[in-house]
Order: structure tokens, then C-alpha cells, then sequence
């Protein structure tokens, strides 16, 4: 007898990547001068950073002749000098500089290589992604301003800084927020969270109340969400310490995504506090971890049975397809 195994459709492989701005690299991870090929979107594109700070991201292919810009590029000042013939492109896309001509026709001046949008916001460096071309429709969203420390005013400390791939689609992982059911379930919190779901705009807004295990004990705490687009959110969590997540989850295509947290306290924290804050952040990245099997094996419900108690899944997938309307430029009013 002939066994054959058949291979689940999981239903991610024909959805749409929702346009908005996407983390790419940490600031860290691109050096004044460096050069490197990126692949998210379903495809790719080369970013540099020149001498002036600045961070360049444009298609990855040549103009001239067709080489690959990734490959063996350099950095000549703020300009992106390709291998093949020593082409130079500003980070406008237009050629700065043809070693063996004096005449660069205007054509080329102007914008003759397509570039990427991209913005540095808190140690992040974010594109800006739409099939359609489309320009940027809202900013990236800063951190919160950081209350004072047990030693007066200061600066939000990045703590830790965690990444994982996941099989699946970008809109599955922020989904997983609302499904407040899965709280008790996954990751052991004593009681289903209470929580609100607005829209504004671009952003949503999650603030739910809960019952939670902490290195304390049970106690009720806070976590209180902006989602900027569909690429960023910003977490506070307030209870036995005060947390701040910031999450940026990046598509590699529509069936992998690129989940990125940095993970920041308020400055001064004695060696007491420090440790019960180094725990619940131990915490928070054991409940990502416990969602990874679970996400890496499911299937998208197109039309899930959803019972009292599930949490706003379904307004949330409504706010959410307006990331996929490609052809607007405005969102479309949403009820919470």
C-alpha cells in the first residue's frame, strides 16, 4: 500500500501584503558605509548609510547595464557607487557621478532609479512599503514620553532586544492580541481579560485590564496598545513595574514574518526593581514563545466560530483591511 501525505493548504499563501511602514534593521545593525540586501515584500532592495548619517533604500537593480547593487557596491560620501561601472546614485535616485563622461544627461539626474522611503525612529530604521508606489500616509510612531524614574526625570532604558521569523502572515501575529481567550489558555493568566478597542485613523488602540502572574504573585495589571499601521506597536505594561514593548513586525512574504521587540524600562530602577522588571520581561518573551509552535502550525479562518468572551478578532480584521485597499489613500471610518 502506497501512503501519500498531503500537505495542509494554511491559507496565508494567497493573502495580500498590507501596505504601511515596516522595520528592516535595527540603527545598530547599518554602519556609516555599509551596504546591504534586504528581502521583504516578496522581494528585495539595497540600503546604505552614507557619511552624513543618513540611511538610502532603492530597487536593487541597476539602471545602466543591469548589475545588482547589493553586491560589491560602495559608499563614496552619501552616494551608492555600483561595481559594474562605477555608477553613482544619490539617495533621491538620480546619478551623481559617471566616471568616464563629463555629460550626464537630466534624465538621469532626475530620479532615474526607484528609491524606498525610510525613516530612523528610536534606534529603528523603518521603510515605507506600498505595492502602488503610493507616498508615506501617516508617520512612525515615537515612544511614549518616559515617566519619572525612582531618581528623578530621565530617558526610557533599552533593556533587551529579542527577533524570531515565524511561519506565517504578518496580520496573524497583532490578531493575536485580541484573542483574549488564549490568555488563560497559552500562557496560564488566572482570569479572560477585560479590554477596550478604538480606531482613529490609522491607529488602533487596545487597552485591556487582566489578571496576571507576576514575579510578585497574581495581581491586576495593565497593558495598554497603540498599533501605528500594521507594522508597529507600541506596549505599555503597568503593574508590579512599568514596561514598554515596542514591536515592529516586518512581512517576508505572505507566509513569513520578521517579529522584532525592544523591550525598555525607566531609568534608576534600584537592584530590587531591576530584577522583578528583568523578570516580567523574561515573562512577556515566554509568552511570545509559547504563541511561535502554535503560529508556525495554524490555519487562517477566513470565518472563524467565535463564541462571547473571544475578544474583538473580527473589528480588529475589519480595521485591518484597510491596509489592503491599495488604491486609497484615506481610511475609511471603522466602528469599534
Amino acid at each position: 500500500m502506497n501512503a501519500q501525505t498531503s500537505v495542509i493548504d494554511r491559507g496565508y499563501a494567497n493573502m495580500p501584503i498590507p501596505f504601511g511602514w515596516f522595520a528592516v534593521a535595527r540603527s545598530g545593525e547599518l554602519g556609516a558605509g555599509d551596504v546591504r540586501t534586504l528581502r521583504y515584500f516578496g522581494t528585495e532592495f539595497v540600503v546604505w548609510r552614507g557619511e552624513d548619517g543618513v540611511v538610502n533604500a532603492v530597487d536593487p537593480i541597476c539602471p545602466h547595464l543591469g548589475a545588482h547593487l547589493g553586491v560589491n557596491s560602495t559608499v563614496v560620501g552619501n552616494d551608492l557607487r555600483c561595481a559594474f561601472h562605477h555608477w553613482s546614485f544619490n539617495g533621491a535616485g538620480g546619478v551623481t557621478d559617471i566616471p568616464y563622461t563629463k555629460l550626464i544627461p537630466p534624465k538621469l539626474r532626475r530620479n532615474c532609479l526607484p528609491v524606498w522611503p525610510v525613516t530612523e525612529t528610536d534606534g529603528v530604521i523603518f521603510v515605507w512599503y506600498h505595492p502602488n508606489r503610493v507616498a508615506p500616509l501617516w508617520d512612525v510612531a515615537r515612544l511614549p514620553e518616559c515617566p519619572p524614574g525612582e531618581n528623578g526625570p530621565g530617558e526610557w532604558v533599552l533593556a533587551e532586544t529579542h527577533e524570531w521569523v515565524i511561519n506565517i502572515h504578518c496580520q496573524e501575529i497583532t490578531e493575536n492580541g485580541q484573542d483574549h481567550a488564549h490568555f488563560g489558555a497559552v500562557h496560564g493568566v488566572p482570569k479572560a481579560p477585560a479590554g477596550e478597542f478604538t480606531v482613529e485613523g490609522w491607529v488602533r488602540h487596545n487597552r485591556v485590564v487582566a489578571e496576571m502572574n507576576t514575579p510578585r504573585g497574581p495581581m491586576t495589571g495593565i497593558i495598554d496598545v497603540q498599533a501605528t499601521g500594521p507594522g508597529q506597536s507600541i506596549a505599555q505594561y503597568i503593574d508590579v513595574t512599568h514596561v514598554v514593548q515596542s514591536q515592529q513586525v516586518t512581512p517576508i512574504d505572505s507566509e513569513h514574518t520578521h517579529l522584532r521587540w525592544q523591550m525598555y524600562h525607566i531609568p534608576g530602577l534600584t537592584d530590587g526593581r531591576l530584577r522583578v522588571t528583568s523578570a516580567r520581561m523574561r515573562d512577556l518573551v515566554k509568552q511570545v514563545n509559547e504563541d511561535i509552535p502554535i503560529w508556525n502550525a495554524k490555519v487562517y479562518k477566513k470565518q472563524p466560530l467565535l463564541v462571547e468572551g473571544d475578544g474583538p478578532m473580527m473589528a480588529y480584521r475589519e480595521q485591518y483591511k484597510r491596509f489592503y485597499k491599495f488604491d486609497e489613500v484615506a481610511p475609511e471610518p471603522v466602528a469599534a
